[in-house]
C-alpha cells in the first residue's frame, strides 16, 4: 500500500516501498516527475505518511532491525528519530498509522501484549516526553483494521471489539486540549463477525458509517449514518469474497468504492446517504489497482474527504472514480474537468431551487398540521375550563349550605348555652331553699330534759 500526500498546486507526493528501492518517495507535478529520493535502505513494507497542520510532510517506518523510525521533512533535508525499538521482534509491531494533531503526531499500531501474546490496537505521542504508549483495545485477529480520522480538531477513532458473546463497533474520539480518550458510540452491536468498518464525517458534521459482516460464508456490506441519532442498518451488497470497502466524499457525493475478485466496483448516493444507487463496474479497470492511503493538504478538504482510495501508483498515480471526474486537480497529470465543474454546479443550483420550494412546502404543510393540532389543544384547554367553572360554582354553592347549616348550628349552641345556665340558676335557688327549711324545722324541735339525759348516759 502506498502512502499518497495530496499538495495544493496539483502535486502529489507518493511514498512507496520496494525491496529493490527500499523505502522512497518521489514528487509527480504536473509537467514534472522527481527521480525516487531514498528514505531508508532498510525498510519494510510498515509504514505510514502524512501532512502535519503546516503541510510538512512526516513518515514512520519499521525497519528491517525491528525500528520504528519518525522521518520528518526540515528544510534541506529529512531528519531521522528512532520512536521504539523492538530488536527481537516481541511485539511485532504492525498496522502503523498516524495523524497531526496540536501540532503533536499521534501513532498507531497493532502490538503483542508480552505475556497474553494477545494483539493489541497502541497509542502513542511522538516527541512528547512523557508520554508512554496507550493501550485502547484488545483485538480477536490482527486482520481486522481500525479506522482513523481528524475531523475538525479532533481524532475519531473506530474499531471493532468482541466480548464473551457479540462483535460491536465503537467510535472513540480525542480532543484538542484533552488528554484522554472519550467514548462517542457504539453504533454496532452483532451477533455474527464484524470484519472490517470504516467511517468518514461530511462536510455538514454528518457521521456515516460502513461495516462488512460475516453471516454464514456471506460477507455483507452494511451502511449507517448519524443524524442526531444512528440509522438502522441497510444492505447495500453482499458477495462471496471478503472485501474492503471505503469511503469517497467528492463534492457533496458520498462513493463506496472496492475491489471484489479483481474488479473495481463503487455505488454513490447524493442524498447524503439517504438512498444508494446499484453497484457499477468502475471506469477504470486495472489489475494493479489496490488500496492506498491518502493525507490531504488544507486547501482541497472541503472538496475531497478521504483518508483510503483505490488506484494505482506507478507509473503515474491514478485514482479510482476520480480519475474520470477530477475537477480539481487531484491527478497530477490531469487538467481540472472544468467543463463537468460548470455542468454540475448549475444542476446544484437547480436542485437548490427545487429544494427550497419543495422544502416551503413542507414546511408550510408542518405549519398547517401544527396549527391544527395547537387548535385543538385550545379547544380541549376551553373544555376543561368549563367543567372546572361549573365545578366552582357546585363548590360555592355547596360552601353556602355549609355556612348557614354553620350559623343555624351556632344560634343553637348559643340558646342551648343559655338555657343550660338558667337550669343551673334554678337548681341553686331550690337548693338554697330545701336548706332554709331544714334549719327552721331544727329550731322549732324541743330541748332534751334531764332524765332522758341520764338514760343516754347509761346506755352509752
Amino acid at each position: 500500500m502506498s502512502c499518497f500526500l495530496k499538495l495544493s498546486n496539483q502535486g502529489l507526493v507518493v511514498v512507496d516501498y520496494s525491496p529493490r528501492n527500499g523505502l522512497y518517495y518521489q514528487t509527480f507535478m504536473e509537467e514534472k516527475v522527481s527521480r525516487p529520493n531514498l528514505l531508508l535502505s532498510n525498510g519494510s513494507y510498515e509504514y505510514t505518511a502524512l501532512f502535519d497542520e503546516n503541510d510538512d510532510f512526516h513518515v514512520i517506518a519499521k525497519n528491517n532491525r525491528n525500528q520504528i523510525l519518525h522521518l520528518r521533512q526540515s528544510s534541506d533535508k529529512i531528519l531521522k528519530d528512532i520512536v521504539l525499538d523492538d530488536s527481537n521482534n516481541e511485539f511485532k509491531i504492525s498496522n502503523l498509522s498516524a495523524l497531526a494533531l496540536n501540532n503533536q503526531i499521534h501513532l498507531f499500531y497493532y502490538a503483542d501484549h508480552p505475556s497474553e501474546q494477545t494483539p493489541e490496537l497502541i497509542h502513542h505521542v511522538i516527541k512528547e516526553p512523557l508520554s508512554t504508549p496507550q493501550t485502547l483495545g484488545t483485538l480477536y485477529s490482527r486482520n481486522l483494521n481500525y479506522d482513523l480520522i481528524k475531523h475538525k480538531k479532533t481524532l475519531i477513532l473506530t474499531m471493532i471489539n468482541k466480548d464473551e458473546q457479540d462483535f460491536s463497533i465503537n467510535v472513540n474520539s480525542l480532543g484538542n486540549n484533552k488528554g484522554q480518550w472519550e467514548h462517542l458510540f457504539t453504533p454496532v452491536t452483532s451477533a455474527f463477525p464484524i470484519t472490517y468498518c470504516k467511517l468518514t464525517v461530511d462536510a455538514k458534521g454528518l457521521y456515516h458509517l460502513i461495516y462488512i459482516q460475516e453471516q454464514y460464508g456471506q460477507y455483507q456490506l452494511l451502511y449507517k449514518y448519524m443524524n442526531r441519532e444512528w440509522s438502522k442498518s441497510e444492505l447495500l451488497y453482499s458477495c462471496g469474497y471478503p472485501f474492503q470497502p471505503v469511503f469517497l466524499v467528492y463534492r457533496d457525493s458520498l462513493w463506496i468504492n472496492w475491489i471484489e475478485n479483481n474488479i473495481c466496483k463503487a455505488i454513490l448516493s447524493v442524498d447524503g446517504g439517504v438512498s444508494f444507487s446499484a453497484p457499477i463496474h468502475t471506469s477504470m479497470q486495472d489489475s494493479d489497482i489496490s488500496l492506498h492511503s491518502l493525507s490531504i493538504c488544507h486547501g482541497l478538504e472541503s472538496s475531497l474527504i478521504c483518508n483510503q482510495l483505490y488506484g494505482i501508483s506507478s507509473p503515474i498515480p491514478k485514482f479510482a472514480v476520480l480519475n474520470s471526474m477530477d475537477m480539481d486537480g487531484i491527478h497530477s497529470n490531469i487538467s481540472p474537468n472544468t467543463e463537468l465543474k460548470l455542468y454540475l454546479n448549475n444542476i446544484k443550483n437547480q436542485l437548490k431551487i427545487s429544494v427550497s420550494k419543495t422544502k416551503l412546502e413542507e414546511e408550510n404543510a408542518t405549519l398547517k398540521e401544527q396549527l391544527e393540532y395547537l387548535n385543538q389543544i385550545q379547544l380541549e384547554i376551553t373544555d376543561k375550563y368549563n367543567e372546572l367553572a361549573d365545578l366552582a360554582t357546585k363548590i360555592q354553592d355547596e360552601g353556602k349550605k355549609w355556612r348557614n347549616l354553620y350559623n343555624q348550628s351556632k344560634s343553637e349552641i348559643e340558646f342551648y348555652k343559655k338555657r343550660a345556665k338558667q337550669l343551673e340558676k334554678s337548681i341553686e335557688l331550690k337548693k338554697e331553699v330545701d336548706t332554709t327549711e331544714i334549719i327552721d324545722e331544727e329550731e322549732m324541735s324541743p330541748m332534751p330534759t334531764k332524765d332522758e339525759d341520764t338514760k343516754l348516759d347509761k346506755k352509752i
